[in-house]
């Protein structure tokens, strides 16, 4: 598993952008969102993977959810136990791979948020979402967030500058359309320290995302726009592709 790109983005730099990268309350009306779109109830086991540091996999635990977060940043993890005890919730956060993952029992729902799918080669993209699917009990759902591919491509930025806090972010970024992926340089500089780092994302159509899943051993339930729960389209901000197992 070594030698991708995520070994090396997900470091100090990418750290404190994330800490200024949500505005007031998203993160709970995100976790509102998934714990509709996913049925949840009180008491259901959910895998957020990779999780970050937490918000997500909090967010859902507030609403009653059993849940394991996965996050290969050491860094982020260690930010989610502390958050964790700071608001008394019991969550069960772990370093690891999510290609490797080793959680036991079946979970009611898997979560993969913030354009967190499509790291990988497509065999390993696959071999991902059958894992997923896997881990998830039948009836059970998993849920994939994404750039909207289609508006993207429409209105396609070939350059991009951003603030996070005291990180100034500049992102290039290349469409490749044999692999149909997005390649970016991401240069992060604060203060007087510049870093620069790689991404490649897979980037899947509606119908793509659905043949995956049911590769994986999902029906494709329903494709969301955004988080008010408004139905994809080629315009909307976001493809939210829910699969149910069985």
């Amino acid at each position: 598993m070594a030698g991708d790109w995520t070994d090396t983005f997900f470091g100090d730099a990418w750290d404190r952008v994330v800490r200024h990268a949500h505005a007031p309350g998203q993160s709970r009306a995100e976790a509102e969102f998934i714990h509709q779109a996913l049925r949840l109830r009180p008491g259901s086991r959910v895998l957020d993977a990779p999780c970050g540091d937490g918000r997500i996999a909090l967010g859902l635990a507030e609403l009653g959810c059993r849940v394991v977060g996965v996050d290969s940043a050491r860094r982020s993890i260690g930010r989610a136990r502390r958050l964790a005890r700071a608001s008394g919730l019991d969550v069960d956060f772990r370093l690891g791979d999510m290609r490797a993952l080793d959680v036991e029992g079946r979970m009611s729902a898997v979560v993969n948020w913030w354009s967190s799918f499509g790291y990988f080669d497509e065999e390993t993209n696959l071999r991902l979402m059958r894992d997923f699917a896997g881990l998830t009990r039948r009836g059970g759902r998993v849920l994939i967030d994404q750039i909207n591919r289609e508006r993207v491509l429409r209105d396609f930025r070939e350059s991009a500058w951003d603030e996070y806090g005291p990180v100034r972010v500049h992102v290039r970024n290349r469409w490749n359309p044999e692999s149909e992926r997005i390649e970016g340089v991401w240069t992060f500089t604060e203060g007087n320290e510049r870093s620069r780092r790689r991404t490649s994302m897979r980037v899947y159509t509606p119908r793509q995302m659905e043949r995956l899943m049911d590769k994986a051993g999902l029906g494709l339930e329903r494709l969301y726009g955004w988080i008010d729960g408004s139905e994809y389209s080629r315009g909307s901000r976001r493809m939210i592709a829910v699969g149910r197992r069985g």
